[in-house]
């Protein structure tokens, strides 16, 4: 039986530095301070990730501070050209104090430096606004706009806190909502990309955390409308023990509907070969088919981040707690292996 811890706000650590109770909840349970964390700055994992769905492109943007590594980084794939553009750019900070805000619902980051600005702020209501001037993106092409995310009046999320099996020391606190309306454009050199009403979604990937040296995780991320509805799913699975509840979540017009755990069927030998995910509730049956496949290393003295990126659609059955089958269709989506060295 998982476990949902719905008591009111807690701390992610009592006053003895030992983590409070894990699983998951509907909204973001846990407060994180980063102070309160004993252990090596080395092993301290912060990102904010922000995706931007449309029907012919997938946008990326990222700041991470992992362990020494401090960046910022940007990806476009267009989906009907199949092409994607990937720029990362080093924060001129010392290492273990860029300032990413211990709230996932207030707070902004903004990264300022001669080739590289980036502004993630959150607004009234939930809303947030992300905001880029990247002149140097992609050998000159440039990158500038600024896109604002609406979160569905429902504003539920799937938040979890995962610790390793083999360090009980160790957590993920990871926050997710792909349920976002996205309004704004990006120009990328002269091409316009547009996120409207009718053409625009979004999802937020929040972590902090104190991680084992070595992880590996796979993730998926799709955002859309189908069938009449908006449509929002986020699934994964790592080394992390999710015995008390697993991150997977299923969203029908903002409605967050829990998932058990969700097998990722995966050809080896090919990733652009249709991807399968099933849960163990049998509640969901979703098919991927890949588009565009791509690598990303970040490496710094000992410690590296790799991960591989596939960005394409999902189509499959949902199954409502009515018992009714919701059926949809090319969800535009984005799924990756990660795999970091600490």
């Amino acid at each position: 039986m998982e476990t949902q811890e719905l008591e009111g706000e807690r701390l992610l650590f009592n006053e003895k530095g030992v983590q409070s109770l894990s699983g998951w909840a509907p909204f973001p349970l846990w407060k994180y301070s980063r102070s309160a964390i004993r252990g090596s700055f080395t092993r301290i994992v912060e990102a904010d990730r922000y995706f931007l769905f449309s029907d012919m492109a997938v946008l990326v943007f990222e700041i991470a501070n992992i362990g020494r590594m401090i960046y910022a980084s940007v990806q476009i794939s267009n989906m009907v050209q199949g092409a994607t553009f990937y720029d990362a750019y080093r924060i001129n900070t010392p290492i273990g104090m860029v300032d990413l805000p211990p709230s996932s619902v207030s707070g902004t980051v903004k990264i300022k430096q001669r080739n590289c600005s980036i502004d993630f702020s959150v607004m009234e209501k939930g809303s947030r606004l992300i905001k880029v001037d990247l002149p140097t993106f992609y050998g000159g092409t440039g990158l500038r706009g600024v896109v604002v995310l609406t979160p569905h009046e429902n504003k539920d999320v799937i938040a979890t806190v995962h610790p390793w099996r083999k360090d009980r020391r160790t957590f993920r606190y990871n926050l997710r909502n792909p349920a976002y309306r996205a309004e704004g454009v990006m120009q990328f050199g002269t091409e316009e990309i547009l996120f409207t009403k009718d053409n625009g979604w979004g999802a937020l990937d929040w972590n902090r955390g104190y991680y084992p040296h070595g992880q590996v995780h796979y993730l998926a991320i799709a955002s859309g409308y189908s069938g009449g509805k908006q449509i929002g799913c986020c699934i994964g699975y790592g080394m992390e023990d999710n015995s008390r509840g697993s991150e997977n979540a299923f969203f029908l017009n903002g409605r967050l509907y829990k998932l058990g755990q969700v097998t990722f069927r995966i050809s080896p030998r090919d990733w652009l070969a249709p991807w399968y995910f099933s849960s163990d509730d049998k509640r969901l049956s979703m098919e991927f088919q890949p588009v565009i496949e791509h690598r990303i290393k970040h490496s710094l003295i000992f410690q590296s981040i790799k991960e591989r990126r596939v960005f394409g659609y999902v189509s499959g059955t949902f199954v409502e707690d009515a018992g009714n089958a919701f059926t949809f269709h090319n969800v535009p989506a984005y799924t990756e292996r990660q795999k970091l060295k600490l």
